[in-house]
């Protein structure tokens, strides 16, 4: 199907592509009419257009002319790109100049040697489109979905809650993920409502045209098959409260990967006994002073914080490099520290020693955090034993009565946890051996007054 309009009249552009420049499209660029008119006075200018976007068009530089515009839609059943659509345009006067979403085809032509007419496959051309376009609305919501999936997996099956990722520092990933992909997805829905309300105008003007309404006229809103002011505005508010949510994302995260990146952190191999006398502290690192200088007890303490061989009550135990896998897993300690938690401290270690002839071996992690209040603590320490624990599945350790300790939960058969709290302050200790951590209490009190109180 076809239908035409007017002729137009204006010779070759003559065009510089090294000179470019962009302009705002102007509100009501999603009339046809309008936009062709706009385009067209750019050319008068000498700005030719080269490309679109959701809010930008990039102009050429060149030569002043009479150009006429024309924008038509694709065909979405064809197998062709856009130029090559574009092209089928070339016997009526007119070149492919670009498209908007692979669904509106710009063409320019020369007055006096083009014709206004556009090459249909029937009127369903328009409602194929715009079935296409829905799913591009859907994409805003893309990145809330996201998060409610990680959410779910994360709090009901793993444990990992959102607390948990923000002490220990890795949460401003998932801000600035969710952030930086609500951005792009916004811009996209943006783009896709721009294509959504020209495709409808069109439609409309191609209707008047084939009922003869002669001269091509931009609508007055009235016409049946435009979009409803109503939802329009509700769109366009949507629009804006998730643009605003998504850019607050992207703050939080970039601020939170500036603190992980200026965060105290020192990390210490021990991997054999001497590792720390050689491998310590070093001042030098301004960072590391300046931590050091508001923390002094860690100064003096092991960055183990408390020995395995002291649990173990056996000092020919000797730190060891344990291959897991084919790859060798070193004794660490680690220091650093994030907004909620300004001060943590994470150590691994594995020991081994000779006791008759057979070879023993022993594990023990511990994590030590220092928070801004004792509420957040309390919260944060749940959420430990929901991680390792899995407290939230219908089971929760009894907890032990303790007069240092806030709170306390010890696990100690078969593999032997323990969480505890006091003030501000969260301890938890994993450990594979013989012994019960029931009765090294003490070790944990001194290094939880040690460190709490440096």
């Amino acid at each position: 199907m076809q239908y035409r309009g007017q002729a137009c009249d204006v010779q070759e552009v003559k065009m510089d592509k090294k000179q470019k420049v962009r302009f705002r499209l102007p509100e009501d660029f999603y009339l046809p009419e309008k936009a062709e008119g706009w385009l067209e006075e750019k050319a008068a200018e000498g700005l030719f257009l080269q490309s679109l976007g959701r809010k930008w068009a990039v102009f050429i530089k060149g030569e002043p002319e009479e150009a006429a515009y024309m924008l038509v839609p694709m065909d979405p059943d064809d197998m062709k790109g856009p130029a090559e659509q574009g092209g089928e345009y070339k016997k009526f006067g007119w070149e492919y100049v670009t498209q908007l979403r692979r669904m509106v085809l710009v063409l320019r032509g020369s007055r006096g040697q083009c014709e206004r007419i556009q090459e249909l496959k029937g009127e369903s051309i328009y409602e194929k489109l715009l079935r296409k376009l829905k799913g591009s609305a859907w994409g805003l919501f893309t990145p809330f979905i996201f998060w409610l999936i990680w959410l779910v997996a994360s709090s009901y099956l793993m444990g990992y809650g959102m607390l948990l990722l923000a002490v220990r520092g890795y949460c401003w990933v998932v801000f600035l993920g969710m952030g930086l992909c609500g951005l792009t997805q916004a811009g996209s829905w943006q783009e896709a409502r721009l294509v959504q309300r020209l495709l409808r105008e069109m439609e409309i003007r191609f209707k008047k045209e084939l009922r003869g309404s002669g001269e091509i006229k931009a609508r007055d809103n009235t016409e049946t098959g435009g979009i409803p002011t109503g939802r329009a505005k509700a769109a366009d508010i949507l629009f804006r409260v998730m643009l605003i949510f998504f850019t607050v994302c992207t703050v939080f995260g970039l601020l939170g990967g500036i603190n992980a990146a200026v965060s105290r952190k020192k990390l210490v191999l021990t991997g054999n006994a001497a590792a720390y006398e050689e491998n310590g502290w070093k001042e030098g690192d301004f960072r590391m002073a300046s931590f050091l200088k508001k923390h002094p007890a860690w100064e003096t303490l092991s960055p183990a914080l408390i020995p395995l061989n002291r649990i173990q009550q056996n000092e020919t135990l000797e730190y060891r490099v344990y291959t897991y896998k084919g790859k060798d897993q070193d004794s660490y300690s680690l220091v650093t520290g994030s907004l909620l938690a300004p001060v943590q401290a994470e150590v691994m270690q594995y020991g081994k020693w000779q006791e008759g002839g057979n070879g023993r071996e022993s594990t023990l992690k511990l994590e030590y955090y220092q928070t801004l209040t004792p509420k957040l603590a309390s919260d944060f320490l749940k959420e430990l034993g929901r991680y390792y624990m899995h407290w939230y599945k219908g089971w929760v350790p009894e907890k032990v009565e303790s007069s240092y300790f806030d709170e306390l939960v010890i696990h100690d058969r078969g593999l032997h946890y323990l969480f505890a709290r006091k003030g501000n302050q969260v301890i938890f200790a994993y450990y594979i051996g013989d012994e019960m951590l029931s009765d090294h209490l003490p070790e944990f009190e001194q290094a939880v007054e040690t460190l709490g109180g440096g």
